[in-house]
Order: structure tokens, then sequence, then C-alpha cells
């Protein structure tokens, strides 16, 4: 699947790159442009970027109110102007129903995609199989010239799609938990904050014997939140039992109800996505066991279906549109400077709501 952004829409015309303090609505933009000279967007991009579709009268009359008001495209537009096809690929290995409910992913995608519509470029995705059929994509498209570089999300351990790319030639940005010196751009998304935010809280409330129900291990972001949440939870005095899961509804809900039923069960369970928080939720309903009265729940991952649940699901909100945008952004500057840039993501923030409360006495 091809998704084509439109034009640069300028939202660091006054040269600030994203994240600054500038205020949005001080910046002139594309948008500003073609409304006053009652033109398209794409009009202005293309008289802006030097590119065939506009008379030299309209160029002219766009590069005059630009200079008039100032206006300076962003690092990102400058960036992509300089990449050979002005697209970015995201091959994604994973079972396409559970994409199509996790949230992650569905955000994370739609800040990719509304950065690069900001910048006129392009996204091209595709989901495959989980038995080496995203190599053959990444191979193919890189030798085919069709991107500029690519995004890859879920690091293993000893990725093949690190190294592949590497060998290819092809710029990428990793978005993980891992920080390695290895010669490839990397969102960096440390799990110390968000164990911190997590255990900070549930040791407020009294908690100290706690159940963590994981992603699978294969992953090395998984393995780096086990072992950071072990390290943070000795700290606080508090006792984890941990289960490796699979992010989907139907492992949360057999995990838990093993947690539940079996003996000495926890008073406050911490699941690795959303929505295998809300089937533990609907687990303890059905128990009759009261959240947060008896068990207390809380999610890694904030998503609609948290704060829709009834009681809402605590959880930490991961920013992960404004993440998706990060990596895009870090991508183009990949590209452009020819070395591995190494960025912090976005911090999170805690999400409390009525699903955690006092651990029973």
């Amino acid at each position: 699947m091809t998704t084509s952004g439109s034009v640069a829409d300028g939202d660091d015309a006054d040269g600030d790159g994203p994240g600054s303090g500038t205020r949005r609505s001080h910046r002139v933009t594309i948008s500003d442009l073609a409304r006053r000279l009652h033109i398209s967007k794409a009009s202005v991009s293309y008289a802006l970027n030097g590119r065939a579709g506009v008379s030299e009268e309209t160029r002219q009359r766009v590069l005059d109110l630009a200079e008039e008001l100032g206006f300076h495209p962003n690092s990102a537009a400058v960036a992509l102007s300089a990449s050979r096809t002005r697209t970015i690929g995201i091959v994604i290995a994973r079972d396409p129903t559970l994409i199509s409910t996790e949230a992650f992913y569905m955000r994370t995608l739609v800040g990719i995609e509304q950065y690069l519509n900001e910048v006129d470029s392009s996204l091209l995705l595709r989901l495959t199989g989980e038995h080496g059929e995203d190599l053959d994509v990444l191979r193919r498209w890189s030798r085919q010239g069709r991107v500029d570089g690519f995004i890859l999300f879920d690091e293993l351990e000893d990725d093949q799609r690190i190294q592949l790319l590497k060998d290819l030639g092809m710029p990428c940005v990793v978005v993980s938990s891992n920080a390695p010196d290895d010669s490839v751009g990397r969102l960096i998304s440390s799990p110390d904050e968000t164990v911190g935010l997590l255990l900070d809280h549930l040791a407020g409330l009294g908690h100290t014997d706690i159940a963590h129900i994981s992603g699978p291990f294969t992953f090395i972001h998984e393995r780096l939140r086990v072992q950071t949440l072990l390290q943070h939870a000795e700290r606080h005095g508090i006792t984890v039992r941990h289960i490796e899961g699979t992010y989907r509804y139907d492992d949360g809900a057999e995990l838990t109800r093993r947690l539940l039923t079996g003996p000495n069960p926890p008073t406050a369970i911490v699941l690795g996505n959303d929505l295998m928080a809300v089937a533990a939720l609907r687990v303890a309903m059905d128990l009759g066991t009261a959240v947060p009265g008896e068990v207390s729940i809380v999610a890694w991952d904030d998503s609609p279906l948290c704060e829709l649940a009834r009681p809402g699901i605590t959880a930490v909100d991961q920013k992960t549109m404004e993440r998706g945008r990060a990596a895009a952004d870090l991508l183009l500057r990949t590209i452009t400077a020819d070395t591995a840039l190494h960025e912090e993501a976005p911090p999170g923030e805690l999400r409390h709501r009525e699903s955690s409360g006092p651990a029973p006495s």
C-alpha cells in the first residue's frame, strides 16, 4: 500500500525544528501562502521547490510573497528535496489481525503519515508474514530504488534487517529501546521512564506484590522492559511476577485468569499493551474480582480502548503519534546527513484512571 503525502505545510516556517518553543500560530506556512494567493498548496510547493507544474508568473508570485512574509521551509522539507524518491518505506512482519486491533501501530503510522504529508513525501507500507518475507521486501525495494530509507520497528536480537540494510547501503531508523553504536539511526525509547511512572504510581498506592504480563521476548524492547522493571521494583520493595504474553486479547485474558484464580493472586497487574489490559479487566469482572478494590490493572500503552473501558484503565500515554513524527523526521535527516543519528523519543505521561487504587489490606 502506498500512501501519498500532500505538500509541505511548513510547520517550521520560521526555521525552528520540531519541538521548538515557537508557537505554531506565529509561523508562516504553505497553507498561509496558498490562501493569500488563492492557489492550491500543491502549486505553492511546486513553486518553492522549483518543480514543474506552475507557470513562471505563479512561481514568482509565490517566491515574492514568501520573501515578504519571511517564509523559510523546514529542515525536513529541505532534506526531502535532496532525496531520490521522496518516499520512505516501512515493512512490518506482524499478523495483520493484531495490527488492526492494537492502537500502537495505527497511531504511529498516523503520526508518520501526517509528518510526511507536511513535507510533500510519501510512505510505502507493506505487511508481510513473520518468516523472513520482510527481508525479501526490504531487499527488493532497496535494489529497485523505490525508497530513500526505512523505519524499522520491533527490533530482534541480531536483527537481520539491520545488517541487510547496512550491506545494501540503505539509511534506516530503528525505533527501539536499544541504543548500541551500530552505525544506524535510532529513535530511542528508554524503558526507565515508563517503569518509573508505573512503579511510582503503584508503590504510592501501597502495592508490593504485582504481576507483569509482557509481550513476546523475541523483541529486544520487551526484555529490556522486564530487566528494568525488576531493577526498579527491588528499590521500591516490590515483588514482581513476570509472565510472557503475545499482545493478543485472548492471551491477556487467559494469563490474567490464571493469576486471579491461582494461589496468592497479585494486588496489581501490569499488562504490555492496551488490548491485553482490556482483556484483563473483562476477566476480573467475569470472576467477580473488584477493580480496583481487589486488583489494580494498568497498561504499558494508552489508547482509546483504555479511556473508554469501564472502569477506565490507568496507562502510560507513550505519545505514539509524536514518536511516529519524530521517527520520520530523524530518518529524513539521517538520509541527508549520511550519518547515523540517535535521538530520544518524546517522553510519556501517566494517565491515572479508575482501574488503579490502594492495595487491599
